[in-house]
């Protein structure tokens, strides 16, 4: 008799390997998506925060008519830190395609920040691009 493992046994053995590595790489994928859109909502509030300190003192918000993606060098982004409300304006941690930050108000008197989520975990909001924050 010879000692050892048979073909199949092997073959098994790879096969499971291989469903528990698969396993893991979704959980971990979904686990890296979920901080993104953690992250997206706590820098669209932060840059919220900022828009209300400007308010105080300006009695307004920057005025932008249309919708400006928020790139941290744009007008927004440039009134913000001139007037000290905020160092430096944060931008979506992808910061491609759909998924930036965007920014409109039309009069001043009051904002919509628009942005994209990659889940449908964070109560309140939904996955896509329908998610606004307002004063």
């Amino acid at each position: 008799m010879r000692k050892g493992f048979t073909l199949i046994e092997l073959m098994v053995s790879i096969a499971i390997i291989g469903i528990l590595a698969a396993l893991m790489y979704i959980n971990i994928t979904g686990i890296k998506t979920k901080n993104r859109d953690a992250q997206r909502l706590m820098r669209v509030n932060e840059i919220a925060k900022a828009l209300n300190i400007y308010n105080t003192s300006a009695r307004s918000y920057p005025v932008s008519a249309e919708n400006i993606t928020v790139t941290g060098s744009d007008s927004m982004s440039l009134a913000l830190q001139t007037a000290g409300a905020i160092s430096q304006v944060p931008v979506d941690p992808m910061n491609s395609g759909s998924y930036v930050f965007k920014y409109q108000s039309a009069d001043g008197a009051d904002f919509t920040l628009s942005f994209c989520l990659e889940t449908d975990t964070i109560h309140g909001y939904s996955q896509g691009c329908g998610n606004t924050i307002k004063p």
